[in-house]
């Protein structure tokens, strides 16, 4: 026998307060009498003691009793036995976006493993927060506690102390995990077998190793429509447009827009302009008035992202003998300073960040690829992100890739045990026959009550 909120039983209180305030009698404090019932009063007290009798109405033992029988309820009282089936949690482990649970066959091979066991499933997303495989099975661990076993069904073999099995029986094919690259080349990797087909993009290798096939395409178009063993996705990158303007026009210039690399996409506004005095947002060269540079030196942040990764040392930036002139509303990146008086600057922004000025043109006297790190640089700060790190072909249609622990699931020898010896206890309780009890006596303490009848009791001393 066991009490499963004992401390309801606190509720007992509230049976001695009924007994104190049925046994409290007020009475008046001074009561005028006259002397013949004094004397009366002694000669009783001499000639024989006074009995006290306090008088219990049976409306108050009913309520005794109710609030007894109902703390004793609330309190849960219980016996334990031994549960009639064993309770097994399962964890399925997810092989990817957007595929079927299988539930019939991990049932039928849990039963296998735990005859007449009662499974409980447990998922990514059902009683399982989705997160890396070892939060999973952390919160797995947590949540089925009070089990008698647990059962994994993994996409890979485990050292885990439960009874792991594999979560397929038959390997996975041609299941594309990842896909990397830029406009140049793609790294497309799958589990061997079966057949990935990408249009919008020219093979150029394959190889199979341990498992994975790993495919090179040539991108030709700018969506790409990939197909395998989980379906239909698209991929598409989003185009890198250029416009350059009237200052852009060496033969360096030319050079550091032939390796950008930008798209011709008919009817997309250019992500940066080059050269130009009118568009936005621009690089802009030349942009400053002929002055004396001698003996300047240089003020500038080096935290600031044109300067990011630049051998500053490579750049003659008083070169071309040009300054732009203090102006309000504009942000200063490198000014020329003379006997510690700045003179005018050799970099600035102005609208907001959208325009980016040089006094001079840094790339034309500088060596093509110490110009390119510079142009890299100053398209970064007016665009928001630097050619060579915009992104490359990103996901529009479709499930997302499984991971490749997910694609390359394969059937593998069971391992652990499961252990079913010690099988928990269920609890029997008695709560509900107590209080349907105590209503029956508060019901007739309602009936004594609304007829006013109240039957004398027992004598106390």
């Amino acid at each position: 026998m066991s009490l499963l909120a004992w401390p309801a039983l606190l509720l007992l209180t509230a049976a001695a307060v009924l007994v104190a305030l049925a046994a409290w009698s007020r009475g008046a404090k001074q009561r005028e009498v006259g002397t013949l019932l004094i004397w009366r009063r002694v000669a009783q007290q001499v000639t024989a003691p006074q009995r006290k009798r306090r008088e219990f109405d049976p409306l108050f033992w009913l309520l005794l009793a109710a609030v007894a029988v109902g703390s004793i309820a609330a309190s849960r009282p219980a016996w334990f036995r031994a549960a009639p089936h064993a309770r097994v949690a399962v964890f399925l482990e997810s092989t990817g976006p957007g595929e079927p649970l299988e539930l019939e066959d991990a049932r039928a091979r849990g039963q296998a493993a735990a005859p007449d066991a009662e499974l409980t499933f447990f998922t990514a997303g059902h009683e399982i927060t989705p997160g890396s495989l070892r939060a999973e099975l952390a919160q797995f661990e947590t949540r089925t506690r009070d089990y008698d076993g647990r059962i994994l069904l993994l996409n890979q073999p485990s050292d885990e102390a439960s009874l792991v099995l594999p979560r397929v029986t038959k390997a996975r094919e041609g299941v594309m995990f990842k896909l990397t690259g830029d406009r140049r080349e793609l790294l497309v990797q799958a589990s061997a077998g079966g057949e990935v087909q990408l249009q919008g993009a020219s093979r150029a290798s394959s190889s199979t190793r341990e498992g994975v096939t790993t495919l090179r395409f040539k991108p030709t178009a700018l969506e790409l429509v990939l197909t395998d063993a989980g379906g239909l996705r698209v991929y598409r990158r989003k185009p890198f447009v250029v416009g350059t303007g009237e200052s852009w026009n060496t033969d360096t210039h030319a050079a550091l827009l032939q390796a950008l690399e930008s798209d011709a996409a008919e009817g997309e506004p250019p992500a940066v302009w080059l050269g130009s005095a009118e568009q936005k947002p621009a690089v802009r060269l030349n942009t400053g008035a002929p002055a004396e540079v001698s003996g300047a030196s240089l003020s500038f942040d080096p935290q600031h992202p044109l300067f990011r990764d630049l051998p500053l040392q490579h750049y003659d930036w008083l070169a071309g003998g040009r300054l732009l002139a203090p102006e309000e509303g504009v942000q200063p990146l490198l000014t020329a300073v003379v006997d510690g008086v700045p003179v005018g600057d050799l970099a600035r922004l102005r609208d907001g960040g959208r325009v980016l000025e040089f006094a001079g043109d840094p790339f034309s006297a500088s060596a093509v690829a110490d110009a390119a790190l510079l142009l890299d640089n100053a398209i970064g700060v007016v665009a928001g992100v630097r050619p060579s790190e915009r992104p490359g072909y990103e996901l529009a249609e479709g499930e997302p890739l499984p991971s490749r622990r997910q694609a390359t699931a394969a059937p593998f020898e069971s391992r652990g045990k499961l252990d079913l010896s010690r099988r928990g206890a269920e609890p029997v309780e008695f709560a509900g026959w107590l209080m349907v009890i105590t209503g029956l006596l508060l019901a007739v303490a309602a009936v004594l009550a609304g007829r006013g009848k109240a039957l004398r009791g027992f004598d106390g001393s």
